[in-house]
């Protein structure tokens, strides 16, 4: 997974370069023809992709809400009882970028807040009213069998529609997890493959709009970039973690927070 984020930045940074006019030859040549030397130029595009850090305390997400699928559930499950992170959880079995925005109030497809209430207000007026300070985003998996571009474009609608109630939040996009590698789902158009794509696009996202991209699909992936079997609960379908998996995503989000939020 990290060979993959690398050959991503890699992509990305060549793209940012043909835009300001440099060839792949005049990389080499000290100054670009506005003046800027070509270590300057990468030194001043935003890097989207969340590092490694010292662990932050669990309070950090106190202030934190979770948009997720069926995937992110079990995060909720396993903070929800055992787990440190006591954030606001707005996932739902069958969320979508695209239906997150469609279904009515009141329907059972939508996450549940606050939790024990039995209400289950619209996405939008959810997060309005928890106001959290930091919205982790990571949707996908039940819609990017249908194409990576509108999947993709679809999610930044959301997004976008969620800072114009949430203004003052930083969004924080987690790359979509992998499917094992015996995974039963797997087809023509919802594979691996597929998810990379998603991930690659979303990464561009980020980079574009400034926003963060917290890579856990890297802790969660063996070395052939599958989702590992021992965290995978889930043989009928091969995408959904098991309590394991989720202690291994805490831990990844706790030692992945941007500096300047902390």
């Amino acid at each position: 997974m990290k060979r993959w984020m690398a050959w991503c930045l890699s992509l990305l940074l060549l793209l940012s370069l043909s835009a300001c006019g440099l060839t792949a030859q005049e990389e080499n040549e000290e100054e670009t023809a506005n003046g800027l030397t070509v270590q300057k130029l990468k030194e001043t595009l935003y890097n989207p992709v969340v590092p490694e850090s010292e662990a932050v305390s669990p309070d950090w997400f106190s202030d934190v809400a979770f948009v997720g699928d069926s995937v992110s559930v079990m995060l909720d499950w396993y903070n929800g009882g055992s787990g440190p992170l006591k954030a606001d959880f707005f996932c739902s079995v069958s969320m979508s970028q695209q239906n997150a925005l469609s279904y009515a109030a009141g329907d059972g497809r939508l996450p549940e807040y606050p939790k024990g209430s039995g209400r289950h207000p619209k996405l939008l007026d959810g997060l309005a009213e928890s106001s959290p300070n930091k919205i982790y985003v990571m949707l996908g998996m039940n819609c990017i069998a249908g194409g990576v571009d509108r999947a993709s474009q679809d999610l930044v609608t959301l997004i976008d529609q969620i800072l114009e109630r949430c203004p003052e939040a930083a969004v924080l996009v987690e790359s979509v997890t992998p499917m094992t590698a015996t995974s039963p789902r797997a087809d023509d158009y919802l594979n691996n493959e597929t998810i990379r794509a998603f991930n690659c696009r979303m990464l561009q996202v980020c980079m574009e709009r400034k926003w963060y991209f917290v890579n856990v699909a890297e802790a969660l992936s063996d070395e052939n970039g599958f989702l590992r079997d021992d965290y995978s609960g889930d043989r009928a379908m091969g995408i959904h973690l098991n309590y394991n998996g989720a202690e291994v995503w805490t831990n990844y989000l706790l030692t992945h927070v941007p500096e300047v939020l902390k």
